[in-house]
Order: C-alpha cells, then sequence, then structure tokens
C-alpha cells in the first residue's frame, strides 16, 4: 500500500463528515445496502456488542482490552472520539493508520455513489463510519471486536450483527427525544441489541426498566444474566479496596469468580462496569466455536488491569491536579459528584461546558454544589449550550462564577488562579473534554500514554 499524503487523507475525512448535513437518523435499511454492496464485511468477525445510557465506553475499553491481552485479534469501535478522528477505529490498541482509512474510503465512496443512483437515501455519517470499520476489520482479519452501539440500539448502525454478548450497562434518561420519555421506552430500544438464542448480560437493576429487558430476552430465548452488587444477581462484585488511581474488587459469577481483580479506573462506578467486562466475555457464547471463549482469566484480570480510556475521570496531571470527564447527562454528572467528592483538595476549579440539547440544570445541580470556583465556557461544537445561559444556572449555587466562551482562555484563567493542593476539573462534555485534552497536554508539556 502507497504512502499517501496528509492532503488526502483530510480530503478523505472531509468527505466523512459531508455526510453530518443528512443529520443523525435511525434505521437499519441504509447500512444494510451499503454493507451488502461491500460484500457483507460486518459477517466476518465476531461481536461482543455493547450498549446503554452511561458505562458502555468503559466497558467497551475493558472487553477489547482483555481479549487483547488473551491473544485475540482485537477491534475496538467507539464513538466519538476525543482528540482524533482515528480513535473510533481500533485494531489491537492502534488506531487505524491514516493509509488505511483513505483506502477505506475509496472503496466505500463509490458504494453511497451507487446507492444514490439507486434511489437510496445517502448514509448518515455514523453510518459511512461504521461500514469503513466493518471494512477494516475484515482486511485485518479480526476476531472480535468490541462494538459501542452509538445510539439506542434497535436501530443504530451497529445492530447489523449478530454477536457473541448482547450487554446493557444502564438506563437513564438521555435522548429522550429519539429514544423516549419513560424508562421503559428506552430499555426497550437498547434491549434490540439481544438477539436470538444470544446471550445478554446487563447492569440494570430498576424494575422498569429491567422488565422490559427481562421480557425482550424471553421472546427471544435469549439467557439473561444480570450484574449487580446485590443479593440475587447473577454476578456480583465486592470491593477490596479504593483509591483515586487504583480499587481492586472480587467478581462472582456462574461457574468463575476473579479475586483481587485491579480497576485502573477512577470511581466506584467502575467497579460494576468491570463486572460488566468480565461477565460479557466470561457468558459470550461465540458463533463459530463451541461453548465459551477460550479464556485465560490471568490474561483477562492484566487486560481490565492495563484498560486506557481517557477523558472518563481521567486525571491527567498533579499539583494541581487536572481531571477530565465527559459525563453528558444526570446520571453521569451524579456518578461524577461521587467520585470527585473522595478526591483531596484545597479547593475545586470546575471548567464547565455544556451541549444545549442535554438536562443542564439536572447536571448543574449535581456538580455545581461541589465548586469554589467555576469558569463557564463553550464546547467545540454548534450544539453548545450559551455559556451565560449556563451561568446564570450555576450561579444558584456558586458566588465565584467567571464566564469566558473561548475554551482555551478558560483553562488558562484555571491554571493561573489553581494552587499546588487545588483539583482543576474539566468537565460537561466530550466535545469540550477532547479539545481541553489536546490543549492540556501541549500546556503542560506532556508526552506521556496517549491512544498510538
Amino acid at each position: 500500500m502507497r504512502p499517501v499524503s496528509e492532503a488526502e487523507y483530510q480530503e478523505s475525512l472531509k468527505w466523512i463528515h459531508s455526510s453530518m448535513r443528512f443529520g443523525s437518523r435511525l434505521g437499519l435499511e441504509r447500512i444494510g445496502r451499503l454493507l451488502a454492496l461491500l460484500g457483507n464485511p460486518e459477517k466476518s468477525s465476531q461481536y461482543l456488542h455493547v450498549t446503554g445510557t452511561n458505562g458502555k465506553g468503559s466497558v467497551t475499553a475493558m472487553i477489547a482490552s482483555a481479549l487483547r491481552a488473551s491473544g485475540y485479534r482485537t477491534g475496538m469501535y467507539i464513538s466519538p472520539y476525543l482528540e482524533d478522528f482515528r480513535e473510533r477505529i481500533v485494531l489491537n490498541g492502534r488506531m487505524i493508520p491514516k493509509d488505511d482509512l483513505v483506502t477505506m474510503v475509496s472503496e466505500v465512496r463509490p458504494k453511497v455513489e451507487r446507492m444514490l443512483s439507486e434511489g437510496c437515501e445517502h448514509p448518515t455519517e455514523f453510518e459511512v463510519v461504521t461500514a469503513l470499520a466493518f471494512l477494516y476489520y475484515e482486511r485485518q482479519n479480526c476476531d472480535y471486536v468490541s462494538l459501542e452501539v452509538g445510539l439506542g440500539g434497535r436501530f443504530d448502525a451497529t445492530n447489523v450483527v449478530t454477536p457473541a454478548v448482547s450487554t446493557i450497562t444502564t438506563v437513564s434518561f438521555d435522548h429522550t427525544d429519539r429514544l423516549g420519555d419513560t424508562l421503559a421506552k428506552i430499555a426497550f430500544e437498547k434491549a434490540g441489541i439481544i438477539k436470538i438464542g444470544v446471550p445478554a448480560v446487563t447492569g440494570v437493576t430498576a424494575e422498569e426498566p429491567l422488565a422490559v429487558i427481562r421480557a425482550r430476552a424471553r421472546e427471544l430465548g435469549s439467557p439473561l444474566f444480570t450484574v449487580a452488587n446485590a443479593p440475587g444477581a447473577d454476578v456480583t462484585w465486592e470491593e477490596v479496596s479504593y483509591s483515586m488511581d487504583r480499587q481492586v474488587i472480587n467478581i462472582y459469577g456462574p461457574g468463575f469468580e476473579y479475586i483481587g481483580l485491579e480497576v485502573p479506573l477512577m470511581g466506584r462506578h467502575q467497579q460494576q462496569n468491570a463486572a460488566l467486562a468480565v461477565a460479557s466475555l466470561e457468558l459470550a457464547r461465540p458463533l463459530t466455536r463451541k461453548g465459551r471463549l477460550h479464556l485465560d482469566r490471568a490474561a483477562v484480570a492484566h487486560g481490565i488491569a492495563t484498560t486506557f480510556w481517557p477523558g472518563r475521570l481521567e486525571i491527567l496531571s498533579g499539583k494541581p491536579t487536572v481531571i477530565l470527564d465527559g459525563a453528558h447527562n444526570p446520571d453521569g454528572a451524579r456518578v461524577l459528584a461521587e467520585a470527585v467528592k473522595d478526591v483531596p483538595r484545597r479547593s475545586l476549579i470546575c471548567v464547565l461546558g455544556i451541549l444545549g440539547d442535554k438536562a443542564y440544570k439536572e447536571a448543574t445541580l449535581m456538580i455545581a454544589p461541589l465548586c469554589d470556583k467555576v469558569i463557564v465556557t463553550r464546547p467545540d461544537t454548534p450544539r453548545s449550550l450559551d455559556p451565560s445561559v449556563l451561568a446564570d444556572e450555576v450561579k444558584r449555587y456558586v458566588r465565584d462564577v467567571e464566564v469566558e466562551p473561548d475554551l482555551r482562555k478558560a483553562i488558562d484563567a484555571a491554571l493561573a488562579k489553581a494552587q499546588g493542593e487545588d483539583v482543576i476539573l474539566c468537565c460537561g462534555s466530550l466535545y469540550l473534554v477532547g479539545p481541553a485534552r489536546t490543549y492540556l497536554r501541549s500546556k503542560l508539556g506532556m508526552t506521556g500514554r496517549n491512544r498510538e
């Protein structure tokens, strides 16, 4: 394969992003036709399919890390990305090379044009990227793909696969305009990834959404396994120790246990995410093999312990401590608040920006009361909430509020005010956290770990 120029790479990205004008439309007709024209590359790998309101990204990352540590050629498909578009399509811990992305685009683009000539609708950007990912994993002879749902589940573009396991992390309120205004309706959409006879794993515990998931699993003859730190759950766990940068748990499930499992991600909610990842791996039934995955549990434990998942309660630096988190809905903000309460500090300086289509009042209620100073800014997207509107809401809880629409200037202001024992928290949206992470790493002269 010939090396491509940066101009060719940028032109490929420009074409991908041009599909954004067609909006976000749920449905499987467009992605189904596009994949058929490409020879159905999605049928070449096995998948562990993950959805949920919160936690699905962490679980997807843990599963991928564990599969890779177990010796499998492992893909990881996620959305959105933080700093580099290619983070969305990863193989064995490495982003898709620019050369390969340009090649995949050169193959997908004519198929999209053929769809249009046939009178089909133009696929959405997410559908185009999903097709690119499937094609790349086919060409790379990928064994397993840890596959994260983009939105909902039932009509998400990733839902063209029949996986080895279907995992539903949590169900809470988000995207209510698309998925429904009750937990039962949202659960119905997410339960759409459950397939006939394929095991399903869930961390949902509330009676209303769990009943919907149970009914769907029963209808399809799919064994359902619940994961909760409560009596009666099929898979449970107990905390051994907890600190900001490392926690240890024991996990117990039907026919398996993991004692002293290290979880490197911050926040106690990651204990359940680790249990969900382990349960998904242990209970999966691959289509081309009898029985379960051939897993070395020591390798799985190592994979979980070395999971890298930036921008989600990530401690980027110390003195001052800088924490990044992309929580964007009330439940995510609640989890963030619980984790921040455990962080020792003199004062908390928050750089906050939220999207206008999110429940910003509920999220602000969770975060703002913990802060000593808030610098309100604007995430890097046209969907961002007007900083002055957000500032008015923040002032209900915090006296020291500053508005700085420019994210870089907001970060500079936070760094100028912070002393050694202070904590800077950048949060409110992944569209804020991604650019903030890039700028902070440059500002602080960091050359440490990032996705390759």
